[in-house]
């Protein structure tokens, strides 16, 4: 692992700097894809903490998994 990123703070920043989702779709399935980009995050970073992932891969599931977010 390379311990000159620090993801908490990029994580943190990330999630400050997104606008407020109040007025998220309730839609079934928008929800369920959220909530897949979530766990895939959430898995991906526990990979790249055990070295088996790359930044690249950490920073493009967080992407997608934020865009989700505000739609």
């Amino acid at each position: 692992m390379n311990t000159s990123r620090n993801l908490k703070k990029i994580y943190l920043d990330r999630v400050n700097a997104m606008p407020s989702v109040s007025d998220q779709s309730m839609d079934r399935h928008i929800r369920k894809m959220r909530t897949r980009l979530w766990e895939e995050f959430d898995d991906i970073w526990l990979r790249y903490e055990k070295g088996k992932a790359s930044f690249e891969l950490w920073e493009k599931s967080l992407d997608r998994w934020l865009k989700a977010e505000l739609l």
